[in-house]
């Protein structure tokens, strides 16, 4: 036990540095105005035609793979990623990406708050909301998706208070990917 615990802090120390070292990096290079505004994609456009028609396939890849990262273990939010995505890519193989993506990184999300969090937020939720896990036991695919339509939740808690209710890892990433998919 105590084996597991230096672990999970090791683990936990790691992301937390992480995190801090990417952020510095990140808005040291670029300002939050910057990334989320639609002039900056636009002044970069030739940038991005090159990089995508040299090797779509690579860059598809890459861009998968980094908006993975933007959600986990970063926990960065999606607007940048789908306006991006939808202009390097168009519609149809940007909604894919940022789908794909999205809904990877959250299930990763949901995964570490699954191991390192579950106590926690057991503690702190499941005393008020004990009737639900009844009902999510009995269809955890319908009651899930019906709460990731319930609003006002920032979505990096949406995707670890399921963890309350030990959802199935492939429940949790088939609901997350759907609801993206409508909103995309």
């Amino acid at each position: 036990m105590e084996k597991a615990k230096k672990i999970k802090i090791f683990i936990g120390m790691f992301y937390l540095i992480s995190l801090v070292l990417f952020l510095y990096l990140f808005f040291s290079k670029f300002s939050l105005q910057e990334i989320t505004s639609y002039d900056f994609i636009k002044e970069n456009k030739s940038y991005f035609n090159t990089l995508k028609n040299s090797n779509l396939f690579f860059v598809f890849l890459i861009f998968l793979i980094s908006t993975i990262l933007w959600v986990f273990p970063f926990l960065g939010f999606g607007s940048p990623i789908a306006l991006l995505g939808g202009f390097i890519f168009g519609k149809w193989i940007g909604t894919i990406v940022v789908v794909l993506g999205l809904s990877i990184g959250a299930t990763f999300l949901y995964m570490f708050g699954n191991y390192f969090l579950r106590e926690l937020i057991k503690d702190k939720f499941l005393i008020k909301y004990k009737n639900l896990e009844i009902k999510f036991k009995k269809s955890e695919f319908f009651y899930l998706l019906i709460y990731r339509f319930i609003g006002g939740i920032p979505w990096q808690l949406s995707c670890v208070l399921p963890t309350i209710f030990n959802v199935k890892v492939s429940n949790f990433f088939f609901t997350f990917f759907f609801f993206v998919s409508l909103f995309s």
